[in-house]
């Protein structure tokens, strides 16, 4: 028989532990509410953050018949369901909107009102538990073979819970369904069955924790708010070598805290006792803990508070970490070892990954000239030659893909100073912070570079000399034999037929002999020339001298030296203002230019020599209608004792152009030629001089 819903008692009792009141009963009934089951756990302490997600706390709480949930009243929203809250009504109660309308859309119109007043009364001051029993529609279940609605009646209770501070920190809410209270002895039979089968898992449940605890590897340590010992598991007998029997009722400051942690440990306990703030509860520190023995050893420490009634008590993990912070200091000497080497060897090391550096030591920094943000701000690429950048790159990517790359090359890079250092690198391919990256070791052969380079030179050099010996060897044999030829046969006449020779005739042979010398002395003085040219004897000495005047005193010098020069035509424009020339090499590289001119000109043709100014530069211009050169004899054309290959048995020592290159280059110049073989040839020499 159902009873008459409109007649069901309605209960609202406000406890008040202080005053012993008794519950004001509705409807007329003289009883008293009964008492929530004795398996309905002690509520929450008022703990400074909630600890339903402790294992042992879901457990409980799961494990339990009556639904639980938990609401935030800072924030006004429901934090934790239990799953009988969630089998009742087929949703957990965290997301559905705030705290106050939790569950009210399904609470009877005839008891929502109170039920809302009720629920007010939490967040006011003072807040004040409720418990009261009203009437919900329960939603119909998927599961259920009807899908239809059901109408429960729910005694629920709820109570704010405070920090020490008085600061209320959630509110809890215990419901039940009694609607099997009204129904026949069966369901409370099943009843009965149900809470015992609960205060068996809460036993097993409190059995299983009490198994962990014990046989964990980790020491777990419990105190009071006095600091006395009030749990030791196996695992702190074996760390610490005090037996559980010895070690409760002892302090924990004195049994395994060292002397130099006591002050702060109990300035810890008394400070949350104070104002429940704390600085290491609820989160690991490492620190330091006594053996038995005396023995200190390093510990890793995870602490909370646990409230029980009106008292605390303190839980601790502790694990011995002595091994692993030896392998760390141990781990740290190597690394500060290596280190040392690394930063003091003579060979710059850099680490890069990704196109940046990601370390340099400071041999590395020095080879570049920049600190350290500044090589590790930018790609590496920035620092090496323009020249070199591809190369480099290329080698880098080859590297990081695995392929075979010549494991020692050189490269430039850029100073910062704008000088250019040769480098030397050996690279590996390692793995760096969990990526590929290239261990690079590079060394500075600038100096090597250079002293090779000077070995080449020297030896070039001596090539070339020994060349030159073996031109001058030919050319002095050839050229000289001629004069000396004709100097012997000259005076083998004299001697033979001289008494018997007309006047004329050996006067003849005398000027022939007196020519042949003349023009050995000139091959002596061209040699000598070179010499002193190469050996830096000659400096640049310019002074004031007037153009026109020099090449009067020139032409002069060409027509007493050459039958031929009144083929040259010489004209001078715009050079009449005094300039600063260095006459001699000037007369040296005119009168080398002209002199080949008539000689590999025919002799009927004119030579014309031009000099023309403009601005600071003296132009100086030597043409002939000659024989021309060969364009592959242009490329060595100054060099000393080369002809031209067309010049067939015209005399010549290749040693005049040699002069005039080595003279325009003293006189901060330089020379150009124009030539066609058959056709001519011209020079254009370009010297500074500016006007006086």
């Amino acid at each position: 028989m159902q009873p008459d819903e409109s007649k069901k008692p309605v209960v609202v009792r406000e406890p008040d532990a202080s005053k012993g009141a008794r519950p004001v009963l509705r409807g007329g009934w003289d009883r008293e509410v009964p008492s929530l089951p004795s398996n309905t756990p002690a509520p929450p302490c008022a703990a400074p953050q909630p600890r339903l997600g402790e294992e042992w706390l879901v457990q409980v709480a799961e494990s339990i018949d009556e639904m639980l949930w938990v609401w935030d009243p800072r924030s006004g929203q429901a934090t934790y369901s239990n799953a009988a809250f969630e089998r009742f009504w087929g949703f957990g109660a965290a997301g559905r909107g705030s705290a106050a309308q939790t569950l009210m859309e399904f609470v009877h119109t005839d008891d929502r009102t109170r039920l809302a007043q009720a629920r007010a009364r939490l967040t006011a001051e003072p807040a004040h538990g409720y418990t009261e029993e009203f009437r919900v529609t329960q939603p119909p279940r998927p599961t259920d073979t009807v899908m239809q609605s059901r109408t429960a009646w729910l005694r629920e209770s709820a109570f704010p819970v405070r920090g020490p501070g008085g600061e209320l920190l959630r509110v809890t809410h215990i419901a039940r369904d009694v609607t099997w209270q009204l129904d026949t002895t069966a369901r409370l039979r099943a009843e009965i069955s149900r809470r015992t089968d609960a205060e068996r898992s809460l036993s097993d449940a409190t059995a299983r924790l009490q198994a962990l605890i014990a046989t964990a590897n980790d020491a777990v340590v419990t105190i009071d708010a006095q600091s006395q010992i009030i749990d030791w598991n196996n695992a702190a007998e074996r760390m610490f070598g005090w037996t559980r029997v010895e070690a409760l009722g002892q302090t924990l400051t004195e049994l395994i805290v060292p002397p130099v942690h006591r002050p702060m440990h109990n300035a810890g306990i008394e400070r949350f006792l104070h104002d429940g703030s704390s600085q290491i509860f609820n989160r690991r520190v490492e620190t330091t803990a006594i053996r038995r023995s005396g023995e200190e050893f390093d510990a890793e420490l995870s602490v909370w508070p646990v409230r029980t009634g009106d008292q605390y008590t303190f839980s601790s993990f502790i694990r011995d970490i002595s091994r692993r912070k030896a392998a760390e200091r141990a781990l740290a000497d190597s690394e500060a070892k290596y280190r040392a080497v690394v930063e003091n060897v003579n060979e710059g090391i850099l680490v890069t990954a990704g196109g940046r550096i990601l370390y340099a030591n400071p041999r590395a920094l020095a080879l570049t000239g920049l600190d350290e943000e500044t090589a590790k701000s930018r790609p590496f690429i920035e620092f090496i030659h323009a020249d070199d950048r591809e190369l480099v790159l290329n080698n880098h990517l080859r590297r990081l893909r695995g392929e075979l790359v010549e494991n020692h090359y050189q490269f430039r890079v850029v100073h910062q100073s704008g000088d250019i250092r040769w480098l030397e690198i050996s690279a590996v391919v390692f793995e760096w912070l969990g990526a590929s990256a290239t261990l690079n070791f590079l060394t500075d052969v600038t100096l090597r570079r250079q002293v090779e380079q000077d070995i080449r030179s020297a030896l070039a050099r001596e090539r070339e000399l020994s060349e030159l010996k073996s031109r001058f060897v030919a050319v002095a044999s050839h050229e000289f034999r001629t004069p000396l030829a004709a100097i012997l046969s000259s005076v083998e006449l004299l001697d033979d037929y001289g008494d018997r020779l007309p006047a004329d005739e050996r006067k003849e042979m005398l000027t022939l002999i007196k020519t042949a010398v003349s023009r050995m002395n000139d091959m002596v003085d061209q040699v000598l020339l070179t010499s002193k040219l190469e050996s830096g004897k000659f400096v640049f000495s310019p002074r004031p001298q007037r153009m026109p005047e020099l090449m009067v005193q020139i032409a002069a010098e060409m027509d007493r030296a050459h039958p031929q020069a009144g083929r040259i035509a010489m004209e001078c424009d715009g050079v009449d203002d005094a300039r600063q020339v260095d006459p001699h090499l000037v007369r040296h590289i005119m009168v080398n230019l002209l002199g080949n001119a008539l000689k590999y000109s025919p002799p009927d043709s004119q030579v014309t020599c031009k000099a023309v100014a403009a601005g600071e530069r003296l132009h100086l211009r030597v043409s002939d209608r000659g024989i021309g050169i060969p364009a592959a004899d242009l490329p060595r054309l100054f060099e000393s004792f080369h002809r031209g290959t067309n010049v067939g048995n015209i005399q010549g020592t290749g040693i005049g152009l040699h002069i005039v290159k080595e003279c325009v280059s003293l006189h901060c110049g330089t020379i150009e030629v124009d030539s066609q073989p058959g056709m001519g040839t011209t020079f254009h020499v370009y010297l500074h001089a500016p006007v006086v």
